[in-house]
């Protein structure tokens, strides 16, 4: 059953590729068509709260000048099926800055999105600008279960990772992303939104 799983997961590009080429594009071609182009079909954004991405994103004009975002940390499911990662964003030259939140699904069809959303700073720097991956272990066993209160979340194939979106304060949102590591289960978590 390991050995599967191993094999399946060596396969999978590395989501930090992918999100280095999501936002790429957004800086050739432009920000809408990237976020369009990178898509999965049920992907939801955090507008004023979790929405399905495609109504938003389906008539919007890139902007001239795209918001520019690299990985700065990744976490990725054993099995390679799911990913997180999230790293500092920047628009207008610098003087707006934040942290984006995105989580990956991978299928036949590549790495799409299927959850994105941030914070904004405004103090001009943006925390985390290292790089590192994280890879989920697989041990047999149980994810935690997903918070009732949930209004988004999902998990892996293998159920070496999950995610979920509960509402944190009025306006905001907590995003935990709960990983299995060969001592157990670890959990990530942020304030997004606002």
């Amino acid at each position: 059953m390991i050995g599967p799983l191993l094999l399946a997961a060596a396969v999978v590009p590395p989501v930090e590729t992918a999100e280095r080429a999501f936002a790429s594009m957004a800086q050739t071609r432009g920000q809408w068509t990237a976020f369009r182009a990178f898509a999965a079909p049920d992907a939801q954004m955090l507008l004023d709260g979790p929405r399905p991405a495609a109504p938003f994103l389906k008539d919007r004009k890139d902007p001239p000048v795209a918001v520019m975002w690299w990985p700065a940390h990744t976490i990725t499911s054993c099995d390679g099926s799911m990913a997180y990662s999230t790293g500092p964003w920047r628009r207008d030259g610098g003087r707006t800055t934040g942290r984006f939140f995105t989580i990956w699904r991978h299928g036949a069809d590549g790495w799409r999105w299927v959850y994105d959303g941030g914070t904004q700073d405004n103090a001009g720097t943006a925390a985390g600008d290292g790089s590192g991956a994280v890879r989920a272990a697989y041990r047999p066993g149980r994810a935690p279960a997903v918070d009732a209160g949930s209004v988004a979340g999902g998990g892996a194939r293998d159920g070496s990772l999950q995610w979920e979106l509960r509402p944190a304060t009025p306006g905001q949102y907590r995003l935990t992303v709960t990983y299995r590591t060969h001592a157990g289960w670890k959990s990530e978590s942020a304030v997004v939104g606002g």
